[in-house]
């Protein structure tokens, strides 16, 4: 068959890939910008992180919802959906006149993108002919993904330092629309006819509350150095709420996560491998914005300094497969691993005397290597001993697990690094008080790191066969 693809079946393409690609970019974008709106909504530094935690965490608590519901109402009716509470969440963003109002449309904002991928991928699979034509258009999808996050450090210094933050919510609207209007005229093939499921609203309900419950508790500022019996509380709250959810998805008819899956031990170690990398991940990026607003970089500058990362990490994910083709999926995950945690405890020396050529420069290089490279092999081996007809399901749960290890991880970073600069702001400066508090986390980054090479040295992976994870790897 050739792998042309039709002019019908191109437009569906440039359409499902800039749906991802405005929903990456505007991750990033908001990052760029996490000074600016502190200071805009004088917002407290603890309370900053939220800006970040409620879209990951509402995105990874409703992904299995979204893919479950493109299956059972339609890949296109469910993309529209999607699309159109982003755009709805963005214009709410734009208009926010408290920390309370933007952070809630940023929760809505993740609910819209994860109902909008995996409707777009699946609409992928079920237009374009297995071979030739899917494997283009998914290393396309694939390629603008990472272009969106690459896009969005400079797109969101760009626009923040010449119209403000609130163009970066803004911005999406007209392009979101731009995307359904498109998407409505645009013809796509019917969808298989699947037996009538349920949703398991229950098992989503139960882990959304326990994921808030544990970020909200492990974010509640200490009293006097210690924690509060409210804190104490509502940590073991949300632990008791969250094993409720794993006995839910035990005796559910359509689990959310079906744990029948968890046997093998390849998956198993994915899951938590990269649970433990978007932890770090996330805490790096957040930390390091934090430390270019400390050295006074304007936000189109901080776009600029995040660059060669995102560069980096696309052009190392076209090149992986190749080397775990060669050495199998667990020793690129036990070198990456390693490495990442080398970048975090480099980066964990940051003062205001160093240089960014000299130290930031060289540990984004190789840190957007690592990265890019351990994430692919995150997601080949989480499924690589699982059924090809469960590769969907498997995929969804690592995808599931590396977004909620960005939202409580980060919460658990950006705890560490305000406990530590309360506590020695009685007897530093203030700026050697909260570049302690974000060395202090970068170290317990890289300690998340060394576990993570300790899992992988335990996971299975001794094959060197690749799989074919494109569906999988993009969400």
């Amino acid at each position: 068959m050739s792998d042309r693809i039709s002019k019908a079946n191109m437009l569906l393409l440039i359409i499902v890939c800039f749906a991802q690609f405005i929903e990456v970019m505007n991750s990033s974008t908001v990052v760029v910008a996490l000074p600016s709106i502190q200071t805009a909504l004088h917002m407290q530094a603890n309370d900053l992180q939220w800006i970040v935690t409620s879209y990951v965490l509402t995105f990874a608590c409703f992904l299995m919802i979204g893919g479950r519901a493109s299956d059972l109402l339609g890949r296109k009716r469910v993309l529209l959906v999607g699309l159109t509470v982003f755009a709805l969440a963005s214009l709410a963003g734009a208009l926010s006149m408290n920390p309370v109002w933007l952070i809630a449309s940023r929760a809505i904002q993740g609910i819209g993108a994860a109902l909008s991928i995996p409707a777009a991928m699946s609409l992928i699979s079920n237009n374009f002919p297995a071979g030739a034509q899917r494997n283009k258009a998914f290393g396309i999808f694939g390629a603008l993904g990472s272009g969106g996050a690459a896009a969005g450090s400079i797109v969101g210094g760009l626009l923040t330092d010449s119209a403000g933050w609130r163009s970066l919510f803004y911005l999406n609207v007209p392009l979101a629309l731009l995307l359904i209007v498109g998407l409505i005229f645009v013809k796509v093939s019917p969808s298989a006819k699947v037996e009538k499921q349920s949703i398991d609203l229950i098992g989503l309900i139960s882990v959304l509350a326990g994921i808030f419950i544990l970020v909200y508790s492990i974010s509640m500022p200490d009293v006097n150095g210690s924690w509060p019996i409210t804190k104490i509380t509502m940590l073991i709250v949300g632990i008791l709420v969250l094993l409720l959810f794993v006995v839910i998805e035990k005796y559910a008819k359509n689990p959310l996560m079906p744990l029948r899956l968890f046997k093998f031990r390849s998956l198993l170690t994915s899951n938590f491998i990269g649970f433990l990398m978007f932890s770090y991940v996330s805490g790096f990026n957040y930390f390091s914005t934090l430390y270019f607003h400390e050295l006074g970089y304007s936000s189109l500058k901080v776009g600029l300094a995040f660059l060669p990362l995102g560069l980096t990490a696309i052009v190392v994910t076209q090149i992986t497969p190749f080397f775990m083709s060669k050495f199998g999926a667990k020793k690129v995950l036990v070198i990456t691993q390693i490495v990442n945690a080398l970048g975090m405890f480099w980066l964990s020396d940051m003062d205001m005397n160093k240089g960014y050529a000299s130290f930031v420069l060289p540990a984004f290089i190789i840190l957007g290597l690592s990265v890019g490279a351990s994430y692919t092999a995150v997601i080949v081996g989480s499924v690589q001993d699982v059924k090809p007809e469960e590769h969907g399901i498997a995929g969804g749960i690592v995808n599931t697990f590396l977004q909620l290890g960005g939202s409580l991880g980060l919460s658990i970073l950006a705890t560490v690094a305000t406990t530590v600069t309360a506590s020695a702001e009685h007897h530093e400066m203030a700026n050697n008080a909260v570049l302690l508090g974000f060395r202090t986390a970068l170290i317990v980054s890289g300690a998340f790191a060394i576990i993570a090479v300790i899992l992988a040295l335990m996971s299975g992976g001794k094959s060197k066969d690749t799989v074919s994870v494109s569906q999988e790897m993009h969400i």
